[in-house]
């Protein structure tokens, strides 16, 4: 007589697909253990503590839940917690909620939070194996998507998602500059992530431990900006009750980021060509030279070059600037970056907003890939923000992204600006208008606060519905 292998037997069982059975009632655990163990790979527990501890030690992908668990098992409180837990740990997960009649608004309570869907009490077993032979070929097809769509080695650099080969090749020319101290110059749209490059180049680069310090100089006054970077002396104006130090000495050591360079002052460009030729500044009312060792990163969504031939921007400040330049890519130029940077940000934002993960439907891929992203990553962070706040079901379907096909032909023919503005114009109107003139729900729904949704408000004409 030849006794089994206990060996094979081990590997073959952890060859099956995982399934977790939640359920306080002994007989019924043991009766469906007994007849899917031949296709499945069962774990049982009778409350909600030895199921969470099962799920996230054995990864089970796959889970049928009762709701009615101890030590409350006459209400739907202990497995809806359960539930919300599970999820939490693995926001793919596959639960299937067991009820019976009298348990349905439960269930479709539980489903509303992200359970896969509901099994009919009481639990007809052959129909119960049709069901879970069809949502672990569904588990394993998304798996296998994720694979085929998870970045290579090389598809990220830091918090830059980017598989397509302008991103490589960005990736690649950041590796290069980030061990040299060479002035770089950064073009791109508006919202395509020239800071993150420029971070990226820091945190790579000799420079690491330094301070990283950004200003943008098309947000901060004429009047005082040349404070801000070069500081001044006390007296020097008034209002000038201290001395203070400016961004260029606060970033020695490590680099100044200049955002919207192009928008700098001429008679600032001058004092800005200075210190990168002899690495010196001097404050307001100062008369000391003071000498800062840090590197400079400038970025542009205008076209410099054409601003030097009109005499807008000083040529020589421009070459001293530009001694390297890297040109990021809006998203429309991307490929499938944009499904890499759609699923990466419904992930974070449902971290962030403390609500269930769901995938994108096929419309909604669809809907990502035909758009043009005329405000670029910006635009497709409020995009997927609002689609998490209004999806209903399991999934993102492509009508809660709020996409405007207008906007893509508009981008086509008008500037970007203008693109920008529509698209913007258009979220609100539609948030406004779905929360029913609501200024809180509103805010939410779009990620902003009711001061900053006021402002937004009052610059694109949108006024708030009588009586609201």
């Amino acid at each position: 007589m030849v006794m089994p292998d206990k060996d094979n037997k081990d590997i073959e069982t952890a060859e099956l697909p995982k399934v977790l059975i939640v359920d306080d009632d002994e007989q019924i655990l043991k009766q469906i253990q007994w007849f899917l163990s031949d296709e499945f790979n069962i774990y049982s527990a009778g409350d909600r503590p030895g199921a969470i501890e099962i799920f996230e030690k054995e990864k089970t992908p796959v889970v049928l839940l009762d709701l009615g668990l101890p030590p409350r098992p006459r209400d739907a409180a202990e497995g809806l917690r359960a539930l919300e837990d599970m999820l939490e740990l693995n926001p793919l997960a596959k639960i299937i909620i067991v009820s019976g009649n009298s348990e349905r608004k439960n269930a479709i309570a539980a489903v509303d939070k992200g359970a896969y869907d509901i099994f009919p009490k009481p639990v007809a077993l052959d129909e119960l194996k049709i069901v879970l032979r069809r949502v672990c070929r569904m588990v394993n097809l998304e798996n296998e998507n994720i694979q085929e769509r998870k970045p290579t080695e090389g598809g990220s650099f830091g918090e830059i998602i980017g598989a397509s080969p302008p991103m490589q090749a960005i990736f690649q020319t950041i590796q290069k500059v980030s061990s040299t101290d060479v002035p770089i110059l950064i073009t791109g749209e508006s919202g395509t992530g020239k800071e993150l490059i420029a971070n990226a180049i820091h945190n790579t680069g000799s420079r690491k431990n330094g301070p990283f310090i950004a200003i943008n100089c098309g947000a901060i006054p004429e009047s005082l900006i040349e404070s801000e970077l070069f500081g001044h002396e006390k007296g020097s104006f008034t209002g000038a009750s201290t001395q203070r130090r400016g961004r260029l000495e606060y970033a020695n050591g490590g680099t100044l980021f200049l955002d919207e360079i192009g928008d700098l002052a001429h008679d600032l460009q001058v004092k800005m060509l200075r210190f990168l030729q002899e690495k010196v500044i001097e404050r307001i009312g100062g008369r000391q030279l003071v000498s800062v060792d840090g590197r400079i990163i400038a970025a542009t969504n205008r076209n410099l070059e054409e601003d030097v031939r009109s005499g807008v921007f000083r040529e020589d400040l421009y070459f001293r600037l530009a001694v390297m330049k890297i040109h990021l890519p809006p998203l429309r130029e991307r490929g499938d970056d944009v499904i890499l940077l759609a699923e990466h940000m419904a992930e974070a934002f449902s971290k962030e907003l403390k609500m269930p993960h769901r995938r994108f439907s096929k419309g909604a891929i669809d809907a990502i890939c035909k758009y043009d992203w005329p405000g670029n990553i910006r635009e497709m962070q409020n995009s997927v923000k609002r689609a998490i706040v209004l999806a209903a079901g399991n999934s993102i379907k492509a009508e809660d992204l709020g996409l405007n096909t207008a906007n893509t032909l508009l981008h086509k023919s008008a500037s970007l600006k203008d693109a920008r503005e529509a698209t913007e114009r258009e979220m609100l109107s539609e948030a406004l208008r779905k929360n029913n003139g609501n200024i809180s729900k509103t805010a939410k729904s779009l990620g902003v606060s009711r001061p900053t949704l006021y402002d937004l408000m009052a610059r694109h004409g949108l006024q708030q519905p009588a009586g609201k």
